[in-house]
């Protein structure tokens, strides 16, 4: 009887299979009717499962293309903005959970689009947009450190919902070139705790996620806020996301100053704020993002403007693509270099903005950039 490997469209945690699944050598996996009962399981399933049928069966309906990591990523964005809209949502955390199962997807699917993203994407609503990168950024470091899905899963969460209880002050802070108002400024210091006040009314009840939007602005040398705590008094998730949350902020622009490049915002994260920070986790967030992160803008040592396309085995050798020749030229399509070429090696950081030299993602990246 003809068979196939199973789809990923056809399988989900929690729903019951639709089919037998066996292995190669026709040994049942998983019956008719069963739920699959985690993500441990689905991916057995997806690696060894196969489906025996009739041809007709084998060959299944025509099913659309997945969705891009970019396409999931603005999802993402548009979900939480019209979520945090919402006066009334039905279902908070399964619409939250929805949004992060859609940020860690993209990040699987190709963990350099996705950091990319954070650089190149700067359109819509600040909020949403900065949330979602901090979530990106939680997502890929905290999976290289290991964290158990669980406590993961907690702080991506966290990331989305940090700033719940200042998502409208935040576009209004924006445009703000000088101190803050003695209002804006208790509104600020109150967010952590309204937002873990408004989470709970939301129905949120996991700890590691509420203690980590409490906490992400918490400073290990006990400078942060609201609590003054210091050290290991600040949980993983709070820590993690506080570098994210930094980071992600300092690469964004604002309307009174561009944004800090991401190099500098790295070496700035770790060198400047070590005693802030917690610096083992720094040392895994640059070592996760890379010395010159997906989308950075850099010129090479022949001259040629390029923007970072693949993070290298080394850090300081990214793959890139060349935009222009080494006289300045713009070329038709961009061409990709190895790092580990003399010519092709990165001699510093560029502005592309600045320059003029507009990036296309989906030239970059081909379908996993299409929105």
């Amino acid at each position: 009887m003809p068979r196939r490997p199973l789809d990923p469209t056809e399988l989900m945690v929690g729903q019951p299979l639709r089919f037998n699944a066996y292995d190669a050598k026709g040994k049942l996996l998983l019956r008719l009717g069963q739920v699959i009962g985690s993500e441990a399981q689905l991916e057995k399933l997806l690696e060894h499962g196969l489906f025996y049928g009739t041809e007709e069966e084998c060959r299944g309906p025509p099913q659309p293309p997945p969705p891009s990591p970019v396409a999931q990523i603005l999802e993402a964005r548009d979900r939480l903005q019209a979520l945090f809209t919402d006066p009334a949502p039905a279902d908070f955390p399964g619409s939250v959970a929805a949004i992060a199962e859609r940020v860690r997807d993209a990040c699987h699917a190709n963990p350099d689009v996705a950091l990319a993203t954070i650089l190149l994407r700067t359109d819509g609503p600040y909020g949403v947009r900065h949330a979602v990168n901090a979530a990106i950024a939680c997502q890929l470091t905290g999976s290289a450190l290991g964290l158990d899905g669980g406590e993961l899963a907690a702080t991506v969460c966290a990331a989305l919902t940090m700033n719940i209880a200042m998502f409208d002050l935040q576009e209004e802070l924006l445009a703000l070139e000088g101190p803050l108002s003695d209002a804006q400024h208790a509104a600020v210091r109150a967010h952590c705790q309204l937002g873990v006040a408004r989470l709970r009314d939301h129905g949120i009840t996991s700890a590691a996620w509420l203690n980590a939007v409490r906490d992400h602005h918490e400073r290990a040398d006990g400078s942060g806020y609201p609590g003054g705590k210091r050290g290991d008094e600040i949980g993983r998730p709070a820590r993690l996301l506080a570098l994210a949350d930094v980071y992600c902020a300092r690469v964004s622009g604002r309307d009174y100053r561009p944004p800090l490049q991401p190099t500098l915002a790295l070496r700035w994260l770790f060198l400047n704020e070590g005693a802030a920070l917690d610096e083992r986790l720094a040392r895994g967030f640059i070592k996760t993002l890379g010395v010159y992160p997906p989308g950075t803008g850099v010129r090479l040592r022949n001259g040629s403007l390029a923007v970072v396309i693949q993070r290298g085995p080394a850090g300081h050798q990214p793959v890139v693509a060349s935009l222009t020749t080494q006289d300045g030229l713009r070329v038709g399509s961009p061409i990709r270099r190895r790092g580990d070429v003399e010519a092709h090696t990165v001699s510093e950081v560029a502005d592309l903005a600045a320059l003029g030299i507009e990036v296309s993602m989906e030239a970059l990246w081909g379908a996993d950039a299409r929105a």
